[in-house]
C-alpha cells in the first residue's frame, strides 16, 4: 500500500489580526488555510481534529 506523501505546516502572519497556515506538499502546489486572526487559533487549528479533518478533505489522510 502506497503511503500518502508528507504535508507540513508553517504558520505566516500576514498583518496584524490576520494569520493563515500554508500546507507543503512534495511535488505539489503551497495550498492556504485562511481565516485566522490569532497565532492562538492557529495553534489551536495545527492541535486539533480540523488538521485532521483539513487533510481527509484534500485526500492525504483516511
Amino acid at each position: 500500500m502506497k503511503k500518502s506523501p508528507r504535508v507540513t505546516f508553517s504558520p505566516k502572519r500576514i498583518t496584524d489580526g490576520e494569520w493563515q497556515i500554508e500546507a507543503n506538499c512534495p511535488g505539489t502546489e503551497a495550498r492556504y488555510v485562511t481565516g485566522f486572526t490569532t497565532k492562538t487559533e492557529v495553534d489551536e487549528w495545527l492541535a486539533g481534529d480540523r488538521k485532521i479533518g483539513w487533510l481527509r478533505s484534500q485526500g492525504y489522510a483516511k
